[in-house]
């Protein structure tokens, strides 16, 4: 045999092979998302059973909560930006409900339990959410090369903030987070929102023109990641929201592809709620029955978010969330001087 027709049929072995294993891992990866929701499920089913009593007493005053879930899960997950710029003006809109006396003090929320229930609700919608991108990208979704970055480097990217994230969080909510006064933390949140959504609609039409050509962080990039990551700890301890913004919004300037900035933001957003939602737990700032009441919404709208995303497209999906922060953060702002919200 000639020896081209050997390295010819080597290589062609080689691509097989290649091939193969990447069949494999997609494979895994998709099953593995399968069983990291059913699982999500079930802790669901678990904790629906133990205040199903609560939820059916106050569903009259909270039923409402359902579908905000669903919207805060579609912003989340289809543009990186937590679920609480969307779920912390619905609590203080009933919190001010409930000082009006127009619902049962039993579900009143005051500014530090919405940000608990913000966590608990995010835990199972950017779940879903962070599945779905997961398996669009490495599971059962079909390959596209430019579309994304590849796997290691996803790993690596999110283990580089989280590394910074999670110690952050945690200190900052075992030293600092009880000190915190409520309405400073309402208000220190509406400014940080208002800001946020300027800063987002200013950026997305700025760079518009800007088309993906970076696929591997350098090590500055690294090392950015890091930084972005401890500062977004803190500032998710007080807003529930944070650090998934400045990772997408840094990973964009730097031209990596939009999707895949808006994924890392997803997953990395889940994870620091998942490490940060038992502190609230144990501290009494989940009011339950709204909580379990807009996760299932939460988890419907983690699902459809990436469709969204897709049929909406990148320019006017990053307009649509900043104007809605920037629209929510001035409700807050402004409600109380217009007699729509409690003073």
């Amino acid at each position: 045999m000639p020896a081209g027709t050997e390295v010819r049929a080597g290589d062609a072995m080689s691509a097989a092979g290649s091939a193969n294993s990447e069949a494999e891992t997609r494979s895994l990866v998709a099953k593995a998302v399968k069983v990291y929701v059913g699982l999500l499920l079930t802790v669901y089913v678990a904790l629906l059973y133990v205040h199903v009593g609560d939820i059916v007493r106050f569903f009259s005053h909270i039923w409402l909560f359902g579908p905000i879930g669903v919207f805060g899960a579609v912003i989340a997950n289809s543009t990186g930006t937590g679920g609480g710029v969307v779920f912390v003006p619905a609590f203080n809109t009933l919190s001010s409900a409930s000082a009006m006396g127009t619902i049962p003090m039993e579900i009143s929320v005051d500014p530090v339990k919405t940000i608990g229930i913000s966590f608990l609700i995010q835990c199972f919608g950017m779940s879903v959410g962070s599945s779905v991108w997961i398996d669009r990208f490495f599971g059962s979704g079909p390959p596209a090369r430019h579309e994304h970055i590849d796997g290691y480097t996803f790993i690596a990217v999110v283990f580089a903030v989280c590394a910074a994230a999670l110690p952050s969080l945690l200190l900052s909510q075992y030293f600092l987070f009880a000190s915190v006064d409520g309405k400073v933390l309402l208000t220190a949140f509406k400014w940080f929102s208002l800001v946020l959504g300027m800063v987002l609609l200013v950026f997305t039409w700025a760079l518009k023109r800007i088309k993906p050509s970076r696929y591997s962080p350098s090590f500055t990039d690294y090392y950015w990641f890091l930084g972005l990551g401890a500062i977004g700890g803190v500032i998710t301890t007080f807003f529930s929201v944070g650090v998934g913004e400045l990772i997408a919004v840094y990973m964009i300037l730097r031209k990596f592809p939009t999707t895949s900035a808006i994924a890392v933001a997803v997953v990395v957003s889940v994870l620091s709620v998942i490490s940060g939602v038992g502190y609230h737990a144990a501290h009494g700032n989940i009011v339950w029955p709204i909580a379990l009441t807009a996760v299932p919404g939460a988890m419907i709208g983690g699902f459809v978010a990436r469709l969204f995303a897709n049929w909406l497209g990148p320019l006017w999906l990053k307009t649509f969330a900043s104007l809605w922060i920037i629209f929510s953060s001035a409700f807050l702002i402004l409600g109380p001087s217009l007699g729509l919200l409690a003073k």
